[in-house]
Protein backbone atom coordinates (compact mmCIF):
# COMPACT_ATOMS: atom_id res chain seq x y z
CA UNK A 1 0.00 0.00 0.00
CA UNK A 2 1.32 3.33 -0.79
CA UNK A 3 2.66 5.64 1.60
CA UNK A 4 0.37 8.41 3.53
CA UNK A 5 3.16 10.26 5.26
CA UNK A 6 6.53 11.45 4.41
CA UNK A 7 7.97 10.34 7.89
CA UNK A 8 11.40 12.43 8.91
CA UNK A 9 13.76 10.69 9.91
CA UNK A 10 12.48 8.18 7.90
CA UNK A 11 15.17 4.85 8.80
CA UNK A 12 16.66 6.09 12.53
CA UNK A 13 15.41 8.52 15.39
CA UNK A 14 18.83 9.65 16.74
CA UNK A 15 18.90 10.39 20.60
CA UNK A 16 22.19 12.42 21.21
CA UNK A 17 23.65 12.17 24.96
CA UNK A 18 24.52 12.52 27.41
CA UNK A 19 22.09 10.35 28.93
CA UNK A 20 21.52 11.29 32.85
CA UNK A 21 19.11 13.47 31.39
CA UNK A 22 15.49 13.37 29.36
CA UNK A 23 16.40 13.17 25.41
CA UNK A 24 14.44 14.83 23.26
CA UNK A 25 13.94 13.25 19.06
CA UNK A 26 11.16 14.79 17.07
CA UNK A 27 9.65 12.92 14.27
CA UNK A 28 8.10 14.72 11.79
CA UNK A 29 4.97 13.37 9.99
CA UNK A 30 3.46 15.02 6.97
CA UNK A 31 0.01 14.09 5.11
CA UNK A 32 1.27 13.71 1.31
CA UNK A 33 -2.78 13.04 0.01
CA UNK A 34 -5.34 14.57 -0.30
CA UNK A 35 -7.52 13.31 2.53
CA UNK A 36 -7.20 13.60 6.24
CA UNK A 37 -4.88 10.49 7.57
CA UNK A 38 -4.82 9.55 11.16
CA UNK A 39 -1.55 8.35 13.08
CA UNK A 40 -0.45 6.70 16.00
CA UNK A 41 3.24 5.98 17.14
CA UNK A 42 3.70 2.47 19.23
CA UNK A 43 7.32 1.39 20.75
CA UNK A 44 8.87 -2.14 21.42
CA UNK A 45 10.52 -0.54 24.74
CA UNK A 46 7.63 1.60 26.23
CA UNK A 47 8.56 1.97 29.47
CA UNK A 48 11.59 3.72 28.65
CA UNK A 49 10.00 6.54 26.23
CA UNK A 50 7.85 9.44 26.47
CA UNK A 51 5.64 10.13 23.30
CA UNK A 52 3.93 13.48 22.89
CA UNK A 53 1.48 13.24 21.02
CA UNK A 54 1.30 9.21 20.39
CA UNK A 55 -1.49 9.87 18.03
CA UNK A 56 -3.62 12.40 16.22
CA UNK A 57 -5.04 13.29 12.47
CA UNK A 58 -3.52 15.30 10.30
CA UNK A 59 -5.29 17.18 7.21
CA UNK A 60 -4.05 16.69 3.93
CA UNK A 61 -0.92 18.87 3.12
CA UNK A 62 -0.28 19.40 6.46
CA UNK A 63 2.81 18.74 9.11
CA UNK A 64 2.70 17.87 12.44
CA UNK A 65 6.08 17.27 14.64
CA UNK A 66 6.00 14.38 17.47
CA UNK A 67 8.48 14.70 20.36
CA UNK A 68 10.06 11.26 21.64
CA UNK A 69 11.55 11.51 24.94
CA UNK A 70 14.07 9.42 26.13
CA UNK A 71 14.17 8.95 29.89
CA UNK A 72 17.32 9.13 31.95
CA UNK A 73 19.16 5.85 32.00
CA UNK A 74 22.77 4.29 32.51
CA UNK A 75 24.23 4.05 28.87
CA UNK A 76 26.54 1.52 28.32
CA UNK A 77 28.43 1.04 24.77
CA UNK A 78 28.55 -2.20 24.78
CA UNK A 79 24.85 -3.11 25.22
CA UNK A 80 23.30 -4.03 22.20
CA UNK A 81 19.96 -1.49 21.51
CA UNK A 82 17.33 -3.09 19.82
CA UNK A 83 14.32 -0.56 20.66
CA UNK A 84 11.62 0.63 18.03
CA UNK A 85 9.17 2.72 16.89
CA UNK A 86 6.39 2.03 14.36
CA UNK A 87 4.05 4.60 12.66
CA UNK A 88 1.01 3.27 11.96
CA UNK A 89 -1.21 5.95 9.71
CA UNK A 90 -4.86 5.35 8.58
CA UNK A 91 -7.07 7.68 5.53
CA UNK A 92 -10.18 8.92 7.16
CA UNK A 93 -13.38 8.70 5.23
CA UNK A 94 -15.88 11.87 6.35
CA UNK A 95 -18.30 9.78 7.91
CA UNK A 96 -15.08 8.40 10.24
CA UNK A 97 -13.43 12.01 10.87
CA UNK A 98 -15.69 12.52 13.68
CA UNK A 99 -15.58 9.73 15.82
CA UNK A 100 -13.21 8.86 18.50
CA UNK A 101 -9.65 7.73 17.49
CA UNK A 102 -9.88 4.35 19.72
CA UNK A 103 -13.02 3.41 17.96
CA UNK A 104 -11.24 4.47 14.44
CA UNK A 105 -8.56 2.18 15.05
CA UNK A 106 -10.81 -0.98 16.68
CA UNK A 107 -12.52 -1.12 13.62
CA UNK A 108 -9.91 -0.75 10.77
CA UNK A 109 -10.38 -2.94 7.55
CA UNK A 110 -8.04 -5.11 6.94
CA UNK A 111 -4.76 -3.78 4.43
CA UNK A 112 -6.25 -0.14 5.19
CA UNK A 113 -3.13 0.63 7.71
CA UNK A 114 0.42 1.48 6.43
CA UNK A 115 3.32 0.68 8.77
CA UNK A 116 6.29 2.40 8.90
CA UNK A 117 9.42 0.85 11.07
CA UNK A 118 12.47 3.01 12.55
CA UNK A 119 15.17 1.99 14.65
CA UNK A 120 16.60 3.87 17.35
CA UNK A 121 20.20 4.72 17.48
CA UNK A 122 22.11 6.88 20.73
CA UNK A 123 24.70 8.64 20.26
CA UNK A 124 27.45 10.22 22.57
CA UNK A 125 28.89 13.39 21.49
CA UNK A 126 32.66 13.66 20.29
CA UNK A 127 34.02 15.64 23.61
CA UNK A 128 31.77 13.62 25.76
CA UNK A 129 33.62 11.07 27.82
CA UNK A 130 32.20 7.45 27.65
CA UNK A 131 32.20 7.45 31.29
CA UNK A 132 30.60 10.41 31.48
CA UNK A 133 27.31 9.40 29.38
CA UNK A 134 27.32 6.70 31.00
CA UNK A 135 26.58 7.80 34.74
CA UNK A 136 23.26 7.62 35.51
CA UNK A 137 21.29 10.33 36.96
CA UNK A 138 22.13 10.28 40.96
CA UNK A 139 19.10 8.48 43.25
CA UNK A 140 17.85 11.21 45.34
CA UNK A 141 18.61 9.57 48.96
CA UNK A 142 15.38 8.08 50.77
CA UNK A 143 13.48 10.06 53.14
CA UNK A 144 14.43 8.63 56.49
CA UNK A 145 10.84 6.55 57.37
CA UNK A 146 8.78 8.20 59.83
CA UNK A 147 8.94 7.29 63.30
CA UNK A 148 6.24 4.61 64.23
CA UNK A 149 3.58 6.45 66.11
CA UNK A 150 4.22 6.09 69.94
CA UNK A 151 -0.31 6.51 70.19
CA UNK A 152 -2.55 3.28 70.08
CA UNK A 153 -5.19 2.87 67.82
CA UNK A 154 -8.21 3.48 70.76
CA UNK A 155 -11.06 1.87 68.74
CA UNK A 156 -9.20 -1.11 68.39
CA UNK A 157 -7.99 -1.18 72.07
CA UNK A 158 -11.86 -0.54 72.82
CA UNK A 159 -13.03 -3.17 70.76
CA UNK A 160 -10.85 -6.35 71.84
CA UNK A 161 -11.23 -5.15 75.57
CA UNK A 162 -15.07 -5.31 75.51
CA UNK A 163 -14.87 -8.39 74.27
CA UNK A 164 -12.82 -9.71 76.45
CA UNK A 165 -14.69 -8.34 79.19
CA UNK A 166 -18.26 -10.01 77.43
CA UNK A 167 -16.44 -13.11 78.17
CA UNK A 168 -15.60 -12.84 81.09
CA UNK A 169 -18.95 -11.35 82.42
CA UNK A 170 -20.93 -14.22 81.20
CA UNK A 171 -18.37 -16.75 82.77
CA UNK A 172 -19.28 -14.76 86.09
CA UNK A 173 -22.85 -14.76 85.01
CA UNK A 174 -22.44 -18.80 84.66
CA UNK A 175 -21.26 -19.40 87.97
CA UNK A 176 -23.55 -17.30 89.73
CA UNK A 177 -26.76 -18.95 87.89
CA UNK A 178 -24.68 -22.39 88.98
CA UNK A 179 -24.35 -21.22 92.45
CA UNK A 180 -28.16 -20.12 92.97
CA UNK A 181 -29.12 -23.23 91.76
CA UNK A 182 -27.21 -24.61 94.26
CA UNK A 183 -28.46 -22.28 97.16
CA UNK A 184 -31.93 -22.86 95.69
CA UNK A 185 -31.23 -26.59 96.13
CA UNK A 186 -29.97 -26.12 99.56
CA UNK A 187 -32.78 -24.34 100.37
CA UNK A 188 -35.48 -27.09 99.15
CA UNK A 189 -33.27 -29.59 101.41
CA UNK A 190 -33.35 -27.25 104.73
CA UNK A 191 -37.16 -27.00 103.72
CA UNK A 192 -37.28 -30.94 104.19
CA UNK A 193 -35.08 -31.41 106.79
CA UNK A 194 -36.82 -28.75 109.15
CA UNK A 195 -40.17 -30.78 108.17
CA UNK A 196 -38.32 -33.66 109.64
CA UNK A 197 -37.22 -31.33 112.78
CA UNK A 198 -33.65 -31.16 112.09
CA UNK A 199 -31.66 -31.32 115.08
CA UNK A 200 -29.90 -27.88 115.97
CA UNK A 201 -26.05 -29.16 115.09
CA UNK A 202 -27.61 -30.01 111.23
CA UNK A 203 -29.71 -26.32 111.37
CA UNK A 204 -26.37 -24.32 111.99
CA UNK A 205 -24.29 -26.65 109.01
CA UNK A 206 -27.05 -25.22 107.06
CA UNK A 207 -27.02 -21.86 107.93
CA UNK A 208 -23.08 -22.13 107.29
CA UNK A 209 -23.37 -23.32 104.24
CA UNK A 210 -25.65 -20.39 102.93
CA UNK A 211 -23.16 -17.77 104.65
CA UNK A 212 -20.47 -19.48 102.55
CA UNK A 213 -22.41 -19.15 99.37
CA UNK A 214 -23.42 -15.61 99.50
CA UNK A 215 -19.63 -14.72 100.16
CA UNK A 216 -18.52 -16.16 96.65
CA UNK A 217 -21.54 -14.75 95.06
CA UNK A 218 -20.16 -11.28 96.53
CA UNK A 219 -17.17 -11.07 95.38
CA UNK A 220 -17.58 -12.73 92.07
CA UNK A 221 -19.61 -9.84 91.14
CA UNK A 222 -17.15 -7.51 93.14
CA UNK A 223 -14.40 -9.17 90.27
CA UNK A 224 -16.31 -8.89 87.39
CA UNK A 225 -18.63 -6.08 87.89
CA UNK A 226 -16.58 -3.49 89.88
Amino acid sequence: MAALLNISPDAHLTFKGPFNEVVTSILTLQNITSEKVCFKVKTTAPRRYCVRPNSGMIDAGQTMEVSIMLQPFQYDPNERNNHKFMVQSMTLSEENASLPLDEIWKNAAPGSVVDKKLRCQFEVPADEPVEAAAEAPAAAPAPAPAPAPTTIDQTFISSASTTNNSAEMQKANDKIEMLMKENANLKKRVAEAATRQVAPADQSYHNAAFHIIFVIIGWLIAKFVI
